[in-house]
């Protein structure tokens, strides 16, 4: 089989191999590609199968690695996943170990294909075709995007492959600013358009009609009209600077689930600073533009909310503000390790809401200085501190004007520059460890366990509280870097959806069943669980 490539410098001593095969009919799949990962993604390896299926991944440095598997056609899973929208099974493999016979059943990836048209039943073509479903994003469920979409062609004919199991929403958006903003019919008043539509045709994803699709299953005849609506334009002039000669206006749907369905638009800015956006269907919107200077420090960027009811918005003023600026230090408990350099170090933000749109890191990556001092531009909303750090060391801490802050989203936006974060980390780690079995005394793999603090002020999204995992191929599970606290609770269930261990309404529920859990700075705990149906 072709070797894995290794992007990382370090090479290791270990090796995973297997076979990929069809989940209906066990036939080996050929160009699979495989690849394993460490939770910290700092070893990453890729391999294809060749004709018999068969994969080997050299040179890992050994740890608890995830494989992922996908192909075309094929519903893409992890290593020991049963269900979709769940996790896989770590492996655990240790360095100069070799684990073979790792056998992978792919299903094949279900199909919804259908045909859009306009209100007189003519096909439309551009029409950009999304499937939706329900997941958890953010600490709540939403509707989010299957990872799948199709343009449609000059017969209004659209096909969307490789969906694993479930419901879906179907939804369409004409994507061609041009067509939205020629669909106006000469002498017929207002300017018409389409807004973003769902199946079977409603501007209402709460009125979509769900779309279930089985295994393998092609589900055709999917086919709806676009919605006619009064379309508006927007125009205005930005202020505050000089725009580039390749400056543009951004027009994005402020609910999440819109901004989903692709209806995203925008126009250039003349060099006047005026600009038009045309085809806008009725909605709030987030208005932003970002014109590029000739250094970094001389970005600048502008950003509001508009509302659009039905008709034309003129006399818009864009200001150009300039984007959030954090600036610290990192803080290694001890002093600075001999051997870590400061490119192994760097800030990574988390969005308070990732569902916003106003969540936009402009700017180039952040750099860490020679002194360990970082300053990162471009933060346009609420954020989480968070950093990358060597391996090893964990972030203990965010301290600003003396508080500790790691759990507390820091106000960015435009304009806003917050100076002297102690960015602390640390080498003490706490871990909980154990196995899962059911009411025999057996060893349970196909189990998620929950570890999640008995006070909701501490629930929700990337709360370094709450964490889930599940048992490796030995049975046994490892939860990591939890800080210390004296009220968690513990639990094992038989399954999770990726994102669900956020939900506070689904901790809510577990609160009283789980088993209680204190945990001390830098302890290492031992838990064995029964599995709760």
């Amino acid at each position: 089989p072709p070797r894995a490539t290794t992007p990382a410098a370090a090479k290791g001593t270990a090796v995973l191999s297997g076979t990929v095969v069809a989940a209906d009919t066990g036939a080996p799949i050929r160009r699979v590609q495989v690849r394993a990962m460490t939770s910290d993604g700092k070893d990453n390896q890729v391999a294809l199968t060749d004709d018999q299926g068969r994969f080997e991944l050299r040179e890992l440095v050994g740890g608890r690695y995830t494989v992922f598997v996908s192909r075309t056609g094929f519903v893409s899973v992890q290593y020991g996943q049963r269900r979709p929208n769940e996790r896989g099974t770590p492996v655990e493999v240790a360095p100069g170990q070799r684990l073979d016979k790792l056998t992978i059943a792919l299903p094949r990836g279900g199909v919804i294909a259908g045909r859009v048209m306009d209100e007189f039943g003519e096909p439309l073509a551009e029409v950009q075709v999304q499937v939706l479903r329900s997941g958890f994003m953010g600490g709540s469920r939403r509707m989010m995007p299957a990872g799948r979409s199709d343009d449609t062609d000059d017969q209004g004919v659209f096909r969307i492959y490789g969906l694993q199991p479930g419901d879906y929403v179907v939804s369409a958006t004409l994507r061609n600013e041009t067509s939205m903003t020629m669909n106006g019919r000469p002498g017929a008043g207002p300017e018409q358009g389409y807004a973003p539509t769902y199946y079977p045709g409603t501007p209402s994803v709460s009125d979509a009609q769900r779309v279930t699709v089985g295994v393998g299953q092609e589900v055709t005849g999917v086919a709806f009209g676009l919605m006619p609506t009064r379309v508006s334009r927007i125009s205005g002039r930005v202020v505050g600077g000089v725009p580039g000669a390749d400056s543009f206006v951004m027009l994005m749907p402020e609910d999440p689930v819109a901004g989903f369905a692709g209806s995203t638009s925008g126009g250039p800015v003349q060099p006047d600073g005026t600009f038009e956006i045309g085809g806008v269907p009725a909605g709030r919107y987030i208005l932003r533009t970002e014109p590029r200077g000739p250094r970094d420090g001389d970005r600048l960027v502008g950003m509001m909310t508009v509302t659009v009811a039905g008709a034309d918005l003129a006399g818009i003023m864009l200001t150009l503000q300039r984007p959030g600026t954090l600036r610290g230090v990192f803080e290694f408990e001890g002093g600075i390790p001999a051997g870590v350099q400061p490119t192994q170090v760097r800030m990574q933000p988390m969005p308070a809401d990732p569902a916003s749109p106003r969540f936009v890191m402009t700017g180039p990556p952040p750099l860490t200085n020679a002194d360990f001092t970082f300053a990162m531009q471009g933060l346009m909303a609420p954020v989480l501190v968070r950093a990358r750090a060597p391996s090893g060391w964990y972030l203990h801490s965010v301290i600003h004007n003396g508080e500790d802050i790691t759990d507390t989203p820091l106000p960015m936006g435009p304009g806003v520059d917050v100076r002297d974060v102690r960015v602390r980390l640390t080498q003490t780690v706490s871990i909980v460890s154990g196995t899962v079995r059911d009411e025999r005394g057996q060893i349970v793999l196909d189990a998620a366990v929950v570890v999640f603090p008995a006070e909701d002020t501490k629930w929700g999204f990337a709360s370094r509280f709450t964490r889930s995992t599940r048992p490796d191929t030995q049975g046994r599970f490892e939860i990591r870097t939890l800080p210390a606290d004296a009220n968690y609770r513990i639990i094992a269930l038989p399954g999770l959806e990726d994102g669900q261990a956020s939900d506070p309404e689904f901790l809510s529920g577990l609160r009283d069943r789980a088993d209680r859990l204190t945990l001390n700075e830098g302890e290492t705990k031992s838990v064995d669980l029964r599995l709760r149906q």
